[in-house]
């Protein structure tokens, strides 16, 4: 994949999750309300949904692909279309992208390291769990690989023993569900993304209702439990610098919104079964309108595709070759950006008299890029030439008054194979027997 397919599939999964999260912000404050706050954290699939629907091939057309096969007469010259050189473009943009990916990902991993030194030494606990030598932003859970349940230094004096019950559920509950990787994912995007400014609310919201959808789950498995939830939450101090992989209470924490979640009660079975039909069909809905955005691709796409010239020459007649009619067919090899890579001899006849001349044309041709799927991909062409001895170029006719528009040539129609009904949009008889006068439409400028 060069760089100008990758800046298309990262500006398009960029639009399609841009769009997801957009739809997930406008609803997530309604769906909490009614639903509760995990199915509020739930919607937040769509956005990764949208994100991969986009590299899946896109949806096929049923229009026929076209071949391309050229056929050059002695003096035909095809439409010269512009030669757009976006590639330095391309290069500039992924170079920009590049070092705002970089400088997002070395900022986020000095984030990380810097709470993590803040732990100081850590010791593992009979429970399982491991204890810092700090207080700030704990209880968490750190790390991605091997997460750990990280405690403040003085767990058991700052909560009663209900109190640390419920703080190790909640961050249990972290673990088992696996929002640490959901958190490294968003860390991920924002290296990949940093130029969408809807990101870093959307990053926010989502680790809010993380943390709203993991309280609900552990007020659903302690009944009678929410004062001594609400305590210890009251109890819990905030974090100084922010962890970008893990759970913890960050410095901008939503502590009301907390405290006042208790007050609601915990879905039931009939709204958990409304909770996995809204979730699933957003996910699904956004997916499909992002997959189904892409250009569509045609059905059935030869191993050998000829893709249209958007300029072509005319191949010469040689010297020393008077009196020989000939037909070379060549296969050319195209790159992404429909450049001419390598073209070689097919077939020709008589052989080797018209091979050169041929080759030295279609070096010179340029090809619309060719795409498969939705992306661009190196294709092949076949490229026919034909040259005949009594076609000569001539003046044109007197008294013509629309000789402009024309290229006119001189048929001997007794020795040349081709025939003026199919090549001339002029025929007029010429000064000489068996002679046509050929009047054929120029190419447009």
């Amino acid at each position: 994949m060069t760089s100008p397919d990758v800046m298309q599939a990262l500006l398009e999964t960029a639009l399609a999750s841009g769009v997801a999260m957009a739809v997930v912000l406008a609803l997530r404050g309604t769906v909490r309300h009614r639903l509760g706050a995990s199915a509020a954290y739930l919607l937040w699939l769509a956005v990764p949904v949208a994100l991969v629907a986009v590299l899946l091939p896109a949806p096929r057309s049923a229009v026929l692909p076209m071949t391309a096969i050229g056929a050059t007469m002695p003096a035909a010259n095809a439409a010269l279309a512009p030669d757009m050189a976006t590639l330095p473009w391309a290069l500039l943009l992924g170079g920009a992208w590049l070092a705002g990916a970089l400088l997002t990902m070395a900022w986020l991993l000095r984030q990380q390291r810097r709470f993590v030194r803040g732990l100081g030494m850590l010791r593992r606990r009979d429970d399982g769990s491991w204890q810092a030598r700090a207080a700030a932003g704990l209880p968490a859970v750190v790390g991605l690989w091997r997460p750990r349940i990280v405690l403040p230094v003085d767990f058991e004096q700052r909560y009663t023993a209900p109190e640390r019950r419920l703080v190790l559920l909640h961050e249990q509950v972290h673990l088992r569900r696996g929002d640490t990787v959901v958190n490294a994912l968003l860390a991920a995007m924002q290296c990949l993304y940093w130029f969408n400014p809807l990101l870093p609310l959307a990053v926010r919201r989502c680790r809010e209702d993380q943390e709203l959808s993991c309280d609900e789950r552990v007020v659903a498995r302690s009944a009678g439990a929410r004062r001594s939830y609400g305590d210890a939450m009251l109890k819990t101090g905030l974090a100084l610098s922010p962890l970008p992989v893990g759970c913890h209470w960050q410095n901008h924490h939503p502590l009301k919104a907390r405290i006042a979640m208790l007050k609601r009660p915990v879905p039931g079975k009939k709204q958990w079964f409304a909770i996995v039909l809204l979730c699933a069909g957003l996910s699904t809905g956004l997916g499909y309108a992002a997959w189904a955005a892409q250009p569509a691709v045609d059905a059935g796409s030869p191993a050998i595709e000829g893709p249209a010239a958007l300029r072509t020459v005319a191949a010469e007649y040689p010297d020393g070759a008077d009196g020989i009619n000939g037909a070379v067919t060549v296969t050319v090899e195209i790159d992404v950006d429909g450049r001419v890579t390598g073209a070689t001899v097919q077939s020709s006849e008589p052989k080797g008299v018209f091979d050169a001349a041929a080759l030295d044309a279609v070096r010179q041709y340029r090809y619309a890029p060719t795409y498969r799927n939705g992306h661009r991909v190196a294709a092949r062409a076949s490229e026919a030439f034909y040259w005949d001895a009594f076609m000569k170029s001539t003046a044109a006719p007197e008294g013509w008054a629309d000789r402009g528009e024309y290229e006119w040539f001189a048929i001997d129609t007794s020795r040349s194979r081709i025939s003026p009904q199919g090549t001339c949009q002029v025929s007029l008889p010429g000064t000489e027997a068996g002679v046509v006068i050929c009047g054929k439409s120029r190419p447009p400028e």
